[in-house]
């Protein structure tokens, strides 16, 4: 403010005699600059630059102005405009869960106050070992402790030892251009929306009739709701797909005949079909999909708000935030953090508690078996999504007493409407060994508590605590044996009469990865140095398992299977099986991410033969050599920067990959010359041209309606008139899967 006064005449002279008299000691504080410069945190920024404060000045802007104010806070709470308490990490960003990204730029006068010590390259002492880590802050209301358990993506890419400057930012040579591109990912645009969905209302939101005028034509709305029941809904499996079919049937009839909280869950799923619908589906609306997105998400938001699902929480009112869950885990939601998606769930589960989903249907005689089906089909979807939240947020699974039965192994056509209201037939139930609609939800039954206890042990154990090697091989053998026993029912699909057989493989896949992340994060503390070399079977089994998850990915980016539809059943447009499968990869990025830390670290150790590749069988299908490894991260980052620029946590995942995969090459050898740093510049140039190619400004978000590639037109525009829900002439109803 003080250079834009001082050019304001009297007024600024007024202000400035103002602040001296109503200040006594400022006179004497300005007579000790040398006591003030040893005071000063380790970070400094001028009002005048945020990127480069030692850039000389352009040509014919002048020199600078003398009272140039020093702000020592970070750079984010620089750029949100939220007071910093100067802490390493601030309280801000650790509220944030995002102390690594608290950084402050260097002291532009004196050499003495360059953050980092040392040569350039030079590796510093690698963190404490300890696990979970505890990230320091400042003392103070505001401070509190972080723990970040195994399963947090920091506590993985530390082990890279060599790397871990780098990838952090802490080399001073690195540093500012490090710094420079972490905030590159503030120029996404994002919503008001930083408590979703609890949080502020877009303006396009106001009403109950606004939200409903705004919605597409009728048939798009149809295909989205479609798209959602063939990618979501075979991992989540919170609706019975009849039942919503009749449900919207009635809602196009008469749209004031249903409920804040109906309409809140409507709008999630449209929101979500969106990230699996093909982009000419959106052709005819004139705007992106990502634009669609926001506004859905806005929407559901609204509703949600207005009813009472605090006071009287309802099983519709728990779909709808594990919706929001599923949103905030694929990273749809601009503006979130992933400290608020720990406070979500938490939230859910305490509502699902509530509603005692956790306990026994003996416990409550008066209801039909189809609610109790209901209510175990969402109790194991809750379970589920603690677990993959847990896994992304390194903390520990809360809701692990429960005597909830899981849900049946039944076929959806086993539950019918009928004049008394929705049934289900009973003797329709089969073994474990036939092959049903409800065959991965009790597979996933089988699974979900060991998996539970594992993230929960491994988060909160220390180096003073460490399982025992014996317990660990006990849960691995059993995670393996039980995956093996789901892939010997759900690959029946294959020979056997059943509709199609892309679910079925979808969701083997989905359970491989889940427990593979598992395996990697309970093999971890003996691959952490220096006990791999004591454990060489657990340097191999993480090996094996991150080149399993990185097939996945493989298969999911590149599907070679396309969708398998019933005959009976609307045909989807063309480009949906890409578009599905490509969804799934955000619902498992994180372990994706993980897999190919995981994978890195494990090349720089075998280039220096402290460790030796897996046996290999025959049967193995990926990589069986450290060139081939490398080769293989190497196309792996390649998807990891298609999707980059989809949000802000997708920006920060590609920023850590790239700069660990640059660093491996370098280390090994295969940088252009220069040394480690240089070969980290090129990386940077790279990263900077993945933001000019346009991905941060098309809004290239959910089904892939970018500007140039046949998606939806250009943004904003308002090319499609708003349709009265009930009013599409000749618009039909569209068919579920069975």
């Amino acid at each position: 403010m003080a250079p834009l006064l001082e050019s304001r005449g009297l007024l600024a002279q007024g202000w400035k005699c103002h602040i001296v008299c109503a200040s006594p000691s400022s006179r004497h504080t300005r007579k000790k600059p040398s006591t003030m410069e040893s005071e000063q945190p380790a970070g400094y920024f001028s009002t005048f630059s945020i990127l480069d404060p030692n850039r000389p000045n352009p040509e014919g802007t002048g020199k600078p102005q003398k009272r140039n104010r020093r702000v020592y806070v970070c750079i984010p709470c620089h750029r949100r405009k939220l007071r910093c308490d100067k802490g390493q990490p601030c309280s801000r960003c650790i509220q944030a869960d995002a102390a690594d990204e608290c950084v402050y730029q260097k002291f532009p006068f004196s050499s003495k106050h360059e953050s980092g010590s040392g040569e350039p390259g030079e590796t510093p002492q690698s963190p404490a070992r300890d696990s979970p880590q505890t990230t320091p802050g400042p003392s103070g209301s505001e401070a509190r402790p972080r723990l970040h358990g195994v399963t947090h993506w920091s506590t993985v890419v530390s082990e890279f030892r060599e790397g871990w400057p780098y990838i952090a930012g802490l080399d001073p040579e690195w540093g500012p251009r490090y710094r420079h591109l972490q905030s590159l990912k503030y120029l996404v645009a994002a919503l008001p929306v930083h408590h979703f969905p609890f949080g502020e209302i877009c303006h396009c939101s106001e009403s109950r009739e606004n939200a409903l005028q705004s919605l597409p034509p009728r048939p798009v709305v149809d295909t989205l709701v479609r798209c959602y029941f063939e990618v979501i809904h075979p991992i989540y499996r919170l609706l019975h797909p009849a039942e919503y079919e009749f449900e919207l049937q009635a809602f196009w009839m008469n749209v004031n005949h249903f409920s804040e909280e109906w309409l809140a869950q409507f709008f999630m799923i449209l929101a979500l079909g969106c990230q699996a619908a093909p982009a000419q589906v959106f052709a005819s609306t004139g705007r992106r999909p990502s634009s669609w997105t926001d506004q859905f998400l806005n929407s559901s938001q609204y509703f949600l708000c207005r009813s009472p699902f605090v006071s009287t929480p309802t099983l519709t009112s728990a779909r709808t935030l594990c919706l929001g869950v599923i949103a905030r885990i694929m990273d749809i939601v601009k503006g979130g953090e992933t400290s608020q998606l720990a406070s979500l769930m938490g939230y859910l589960g305490r509502m699902a508690v509530s509603l005692h989903l956790n306990r026994t249907s003996a416990l409550f005689p008066e209801l039909l078996p189809y609610e109790v089906e209901i209510r175990r089909r969402l109790w194991l979807t809750i379970q589920l999504l603690e677990l993959q939240v847990a896994m992304r947020t390194g903390t520990s699974c809360t809701h692990q007493d429960y005597d909830a039965e899981p849900p049946l192994n039944i076929n959806d056509t086993s539950i019918y409407h009928t004049g008394q209201g929705w049934v289900l037939e009973q003797g329709t139930a089969k073994s474990d060994l036939a092959l049903t609609d409800g065959t991965f939800q009790t597979k996933l039954s089988d699974l979900i508590p060991i998996l539970s206890e594992i993230t929960t042990t491994v988060n909160q154990t220390t180096a003073q605590t460490a399982l025992k090697y014996d317990k660990i091989q006990s849960w691995d053998e059993q995670l393996r044996r039980k995956v093996r026993e789901a892939a010997s029912v759900l690959l029946m699909a294959t020979q056997s009469q059943a509709n199609y057989s892309f679910r079925p493989r979808i969701q083997l896949e989905f359970l491989r990865v889940l427990v593979n992340r598992s395996l990697l994060a309970l093999h971890h503390q003996y691959i952490s140095a220096p006990r791999f070399r004591q454990f060489p079977a657990s340097s191999q089994a993480v090996i094996n398992s991150s080149l399993e998850i990185l097939s996945v990915h493989q298969s999911w980016y590149q599907p070679s299977h396309g969708l398998d539809y019933p005959s009976s059943s609307i045909a989807l447009p063309e480009g949906t099986a890409h578009r599905s499968t490509a969804t799934l990869l955000d619902i498992c990025r994180d372990s994706f991410g993980a897999a190919m830390l995981y994978l890195v670290t494990s090349c720089r150790r075998l280039s220096l033969n402290v460790i030796q590749l897996p046996p290999t069988d025959g049967r193995q299908q990926h990589a069986t050599s450290q060139a081939e490894i490398v080769r293989l991260v190497q196309t792996q980052l390649e998807d990891f920067k298609e999707r980059a620029c989809r949000s802000p946590s997708h920006y920060d995942e590609y920023i850590s990959l790239a700069v660990a995969e640059g660093c491996l090459r370098g280390l090994m050898g295969g940088s252009s010359g220069g040394g480690l740093t240089a070969g980290l510049m090129e990386v940077a140039d790279r990263i900077e041209r993945t933001v000019l190619e346009g991905k941060l400004w098309t809004g290239g978000g959910g089904g892939g309606g970018e500007v140039g590639t046949g998606g939806g037109g250009v943004e904003g525009s308002t090319g499609f008139t708003p349709v009265t829900p009930g009013g599409f002439e000749g618009a039909g109803g569209f068919i579920f899967p069975h």
